[in-house]
């Protein structure tokens, strides 16, 4: 059998990962595209088999506008190549035609294209003379993204379930979307978004519960330890609160939900083709503003935190549920603390770990440090002169009033405004504005890179282009290059006090 055969019968991820072992494959294959060597380095064997695969030669290499051999796109290794040579080149050709943009913008000219003509995304920017990225921007935009599922071509489905009095009639006679789905040969997922995508009102009863449950033995760990601190009624994955999106963990009684981030799963994934599986820039939000629209307040937890910093965990959680014990602050003597005490009370109570504070302030119950705020000056804001960087108490204590005690010291002995900053994971920044903070503005989220085997999350101010040599990339693709891989937080709250 000739190599590109070899190379079509395996092109699948994971036949081709299995196949890549064998030495003997590995140095055809790099024999056989020894001619890329002259224009690349670092040439990943599946970029090689796709030349091999569109039997390319050094002549027939896709070309950029400038006439120069287009990049190897490392990020999606089965594309081969980019379209450009490289970041300047990408810039010049940014713009795109009036007329192909005018087109994208018309939210009926694209749901023609991608729903009722069941376009692929390609196939639309191959007509319009464009890539597929402004496709797929636009089809984004309009909320047509959920509306297509590749796998169903059925007319029937389609028929239906674009003609909103057809599926309303079925969605009236009393049918779950699970039922429409058997009927319509579709999936309940795509019965649910169109229902959506119509306004159709949709019974309480509209959910359903999963069939065949996957849950990781640490989020079983956590469910276990919630159990064993809580009296409370525990709901384990809820489908209903959220009409079908899933709650790890719910407490009714005390309005607070639990969701356990594992940083493979719930890690950025463009190639996907819905939200649910991209989990882009807004997924972990959006799930948290639907929880507190009915008065739940959502806790995201990390999976790097619950193994690596699991005490610290369990007093958030206990501190949520009011298990903590407590100790009230007029009890308590504030106390100015040096920058050694400061920094191992912050790595063994605070899931951010330590920080570079001026001011250190202590508050001391019966000779011993049972909680520390500390602040530096504004790094984001100029307006502000001081950011309040770091609250938090020993472990598995509350202290009642100490946040108002500590930052009543500092107004009294420092002068000056001060912001800060309240995580939407796990703050709905109740205390700021109980102790006369303002609101200043909402932070979309941000992210962390991931480590190649899922263990830990960076900080992306190590991922700056400076820092990584991304010179001819962007810094997510050198990131990507390098084995690391995004997960977006729920941003945060910025709050103000002069």
């Amino acid at each position: 059998m000739e190599l590109k055969d070899i190379i079509e019968n395996n092109w699948g991820k994971n036949e081709f990962m299995s196949l890549s072992l064998n030495k003997d494959f590995r140095d055809s294959i790099i024999k056989h595209t020894s001619f890329l060597d002259k224009y690349y380095q670092k040439i990943p064997l599946r970029i090689r088999s796709y030349v091999i695969l569109n039997n390319l030669t050094e002549f027939t290499l896709p070309k950029c506008s400038c006439g120069k051999p287009s990049a190897l796109d490392i990020t999606y290794p089965i594309n081969g190549f980019r379209t450009y040579c490289g970041s300047e080149c990408s810039r010049k050709n940014k713009t795109i035609e009036k007329e192909a943009l005018e087109k994208l913008k018309d939210k009926d000219w694209l749901y023609d294209q991608r729903i009722t003509n069941q376009k692929s995304i390609e196939l639309i920017g191959k007509e319009l003379g464009v890539s597929h990225i402004p496709v797929q921007k636009w089809i984004r935009h309009h909320g047509l993204d959920d509306m297509f599922d590749g796998r169903m071509r059925n007319t029937l489905a389609n028929d239906i379930l674009q003609d909103k009095e057809k599926l309303q009639e079925y969605y009236d006679s009393g049918l779950t979307c699970e039922e429409i789905a058997n009927q319509l040969s579709s999936s309940r997922a795509t019965v649910s978004r169109w229902i959506n995508y119509h306004n159709i009102d949709i019974r309480p009863s509209n959910s359903y519960p999963r069939k065949i449950q996957r849950v990781s033995k640490e989020e079983n760990d956590l469910l276990d330890y919630i159990k064993s601190i809580c009296d409370f009624n525990i709901e384990n994955s809820n489908r209903t609160i959220l009409n079908g999106q899933e709650l790890d963990i719910y407490i009714p009684e005390k309005n607070i939900a639990f969701e356990y981030n594992g940083l493979y799963s719930h890690s950025y994934k463009p190639w996907e083709s819905k939200e649910s599986l991209i989990k882009g820039k807004n997924y972990h939000l959006n799930k948290t503003l639907k929880c507190e629209q009915q008065g739940i307040q959502l806790i995201h937890l990390f999976s790097d935190e619950w193994l690596l910093k699991k005490d610290i965990v369990k007093s958030l959680i206990g501190s949520k549920l009011e298990y903590n014990n407590k100790i009230y602050a007029r009890k308590c003597e504030v106390v100015e603390i040096d920058t050694h005490m400061k920094n191992i009370f912050l790595n063994q109570c605070h899931v951010q770990g330590e920080d570079k504070s001026k001011v250190k302030l202590g508050l001391v119950y019966d000779g011993e440090l049972i909680s520390v705020m500390t602040f530096c000056k504004a790094r984001f804001n100029k307006d502000y002169e001081w950011e309040l960087s770091r609250f938090c108490t020993k472990l598995k204590y509350n202290v009642v009033g100490g946040f108002s005690k500590l930052l009543s010291y500092f107004r009294s002995n420092y002068s000056g405004s001060i912001v800060s900053y309240a995580d939407r994971r796990y703050s709905d920044g109740g205390v700021y504005s109980k102790n006369g903070f303002q609101l200043l503005h909402v932070n979309s989220p941000s992210y962390y890179y991931v480590d190649k085997n899922y263990l830990e999350r960076h900080n992306r101010m190590k991922f700056q282009k400076k820092y990584i040599g991304a010179y001819d990339c962007t810094e997510y693709e050198k990131a990507r290059e390098m084995g690391f891989n995004k997960i977006f937080d729920c941003g945060t709250l910025a709050y103000g006090l002069t």
